[in-house]
């Protein structure tokens, strides 16, 4: 006799939807504006009347312009989650979305829609906040349009509601995996204007600070969003939610850990001292901040040791719903303890004017640094750039994840390749982040050699640790569906990288890049500004590690010439940038000469004199590149040409063994008899 489990009883009504999704986000957007609320009122953030006889743009605007805040915030997150849920939670047969899974991942429309209107209306608010005046006085259609194209606040907000207009257009379209994805990746690039604007001026880490908020606003989002999507999804599909949950696990942890990051990293900039935690408003509301995303942390740490193992049965997916419809509204007060965070005066001022520091400091976001020697060249001026340490500890961290899923399958990595990586990565902090990036700020000739690390030296290193082939090995591999493997895949072998990889064109790319940047307008205008550095170093970035992927890449990709084909390409490509240095050595023209002046540095004062010793260090060090590559040319083709020679072994040895196939020893040995009695008949 067998005993067989009792089937689970289920009381009346269990079966009705678990979490009503409109009671959820209106419980959430009342939760958000209540924490915003409190806080302001209790901190140094709350609106007040001006004093008697100056501009008043009135309470109703001091309060209603942080609301339309926690509205944007929330309508934001709920669309990213909605989307983040299409493209990589949900199980989907040949990447096709159906039912409650297309349902709510098309729902986003809505809440881009709620976004967009949400921005506009901030921006309407923010100008009467600006002008101190009452919002029926500032709608003038000439007042508006100019706010919104010629001031950075009013820009940042006119770009946000723009993409997020596109994404609802975009979201009604959706039916696949791969089409959420992309969407759901305009929806992230939504979130970036506003961070630009929202930096801390008198500190000489306000590069940092946007770099940290940036991160802190998307893995927010993220994380935020996903659990929004994921408790509406187990209200109506029971078959994927289980699926669903353990993969959002996985992109909590991450985003958690970035939030974290971050925000210790964008309080660390925004207070002069520990103490500022308790004995300002600021430092208390990040404290409290702290603590509601310690909670959250928490709840995800419940969720992976009690609910996910229970997700298979009814009973353990109503208790996941209803735990994480209190993790959402947590989530929510904390998107208000946060916009009450950005209306709180930090201990560091925000806006530094041109009476208070120099006109360096305003173009450069830091003091001039002395005169440059080898130690302030390497860490003495050492200066941490947000953006690129972002980057480097991504690429960093999902190389070892890479390596610690194929050590736990037992499968075997070269060394060489990872020693090739972490050297790539850690000579791009160095160009980045050391005292080198700092005067590439500074002087023309520092600025050169830079580029030469991120174009010529960085890419090789980076392109020989195959990170291509280290993903599509690791990458989980779905039976029938569509997902981060099956699009690395689609986007190597598609026609556009076929096009760009061609040896002709990425050769192209490469070098004219170079003439098109220096010798046009371009290169003054981007030097004006951090982020066009930064704009300026991922064209070096990414052209040459197109170039060097077609020369001695060892991923998989379009079809490469054969080896003597890239020794000639090089050979032509290379002396291509050394002319490219002689020019610079020839001209007599100052290359963003106004931006150099206003500097006003006293040392390198002939600027004309370190713009040609910048390009005759360009021009010495352009051979260690052919060096380089030519090394990892010459040991590749070693190497194919043993594994051909391996290959033709087996073959003649399978030959000789069966008698099936071609047998290309014998027939050579053949070849040469019939030569030999040809000779003798003669």
């Amino acid at each position: 006799m067998t005993a067989t489990a009792p089937a689970e009883v289920r009381a009346p009504g269990e079966d009705r939807v678990l979490v009503r999704p409109a009671v959820l986000l209106a419980g959430a957007v009342v939760v958000g504006i209540l924490a915003m609320a409190a806080l302001l009122w209790a901190g140094d953030g709350r609106p007040v009347p001006a004093i008697d006889g100056l501009p008043d743009a009135g309470l109703g605007t001091g309060w209603a312009l942080p609301a339309a805040r926690v509205l944007t915030d929330l309508a934001a997150v709920l669309t990213v989650g909605l989307l983040v849920l299409g493209a990589v939670l949900v199980p989907a047969r040949d990447g096709e979305l159906k039912g409650a899974r297309l349902r709510f991942t098309r729902a986003a429309r809505w809440s881009a829609v709620a976004w967009a209107g949400a921005a506009l209306v901030q921006a309407v608010l923010t100008l009467s906040s600006v002008l101190a005046e009452p919002v029926g006085d500032v709608l003038e259609p000439a007042l508006v349009w100019s706010f919104l194209v010629d001031i950075d606040v009013g820009r940042a907000l006119l770009v946000q509601a723009i993409l997020a207009a596109l994404v609802a257009a975009c979201a009604w379209w959706i039916r696949t995996t791969t089409g959420a994805a992309l969407v759901a990746l305009l929806a992230v690039a939504a979130l970036v204007p506003p961070t630009l604007t929202a930096h801390s001026g008198g500190s000489e880490d306000h590069t940092v600070a946007v770099t940290s908020l940036m991160v802190h606003v998307i893995a927010m989002a993220l994380w935020t969003g996903g659990v929004v999507a994921l408790v509406l999804l187990g209200s109506a599909d029971r078959k994927s939610f289980p699926v669903a949950v353990p993969r959002f696990s996985r992109l909590a942890l991450w985003s958690a850990v970035a939030v974290a990051v971050s925000g210790v990293v964008s309080a660390a900039v925004r207070l002069e001292t520990p103490s500022d935690l308790v004995s300002t408003s600021y430092g208390r509301i990040v404290v409290l901040k702290a603590v509601l995303i310690t909670v959250l942390a928490g709840f995800g740490v419940w969720h992976r040791r009690r609910s996910l193992p229970r997700l298979s049965v009814d009973s353990g997916r109503r208790v996941f719903a209803r735990v994480a419809a209190v993790e959402v509204l947590v989530m929510a007060a904390t998107v208000g303890v946060a916009v009450a965070l950005s209306r709180t005066p930090p201990p560091v001022p925000d806006d530094v004017g041109l009476e208070s520091v120099g006109v360096a400091r305003l173009l450069l976001g830091f003091d001039l640094p002395p005169p440059p020697t080898a130690a302030e060249l390497l860490w003495g001026q050492a200066r941490l750039d947000g953006f690129w340490l972002t980057v480097c500890v991504l690429l960093a961290a999902l190389y070892v994840v890479g390596l610690r899923v194929l050590h736990r399958s037992g499968d075997r990595w070269p060394v060489g390749r990872t020693i090739s990586w972490f050297g790539g990565v850690v000579l791009l902090v160095a160009a980045t982040s050391s005292g080198l990036a700092t005067y590439a700020h500074v002087t023309f000739s520092a600025h050169m050699v830079q580029h030469m690390l991120l174009s010529m030296i960085v890419p090789i290193f980076l392109v020989l640790g195959a990170p291509i082939t280290l993903a599509l090995r690791t990458l989980p591999r779905g039976s029938g569906q569509v997902g981060p493997r099956e699009w690395l895949t689609a986007v190597v072998h598609s026609r556009y990288v076929a096009v760009i990889s061609h040896p002709v064109v990425a050769s192209v790319i490469f070098v004219a890049g170079f003439y098109v940047l220096y010798f046009s307008a371009l290169f003054p205008w981007l030097m004006q500004s951090h982020w066009g550095h930064i704009l300026m170093g991922v064209h070096f970035l990414l052209a040459g590690a197109l170039f060097f992927w077609v020369m001695v890449g060892v991923d998989p990709g379009p079809r490469r010439p054969p080896y003597i084909a890239r020794v000639g390409l090089m050979l032509i490509v290379m002396p291509l940038h050394s002319f490219f240095s002689i020019a610079l050595m020839m001209t007599e023209a100052v290359l963003a000469e106004s931006y150099y002046s206003l500097l006003g540095r006293p040392y390198a004062t002939d600027l004309l004199a370190d713009q040609h010793y910048g390009a005759s260090l360009g021009w010495a060090t352009g051979e260690i590149p052919i060096v380089i590559v030519m090394i990892a040319l010459f040991v590749q083709w070693v190497r194919a040409d043993d594994r051909e020679a391996r290959r033709t072994d087996r073959r003649q040895a399978r030959a000789e063994r069966t008698g099936a196939g071609a047998d290309e020893l014998a027939d050579y040995n053949a070849y040469l008899g019939s030569l030999a009695e040809r000779d003798r008949g003669r």
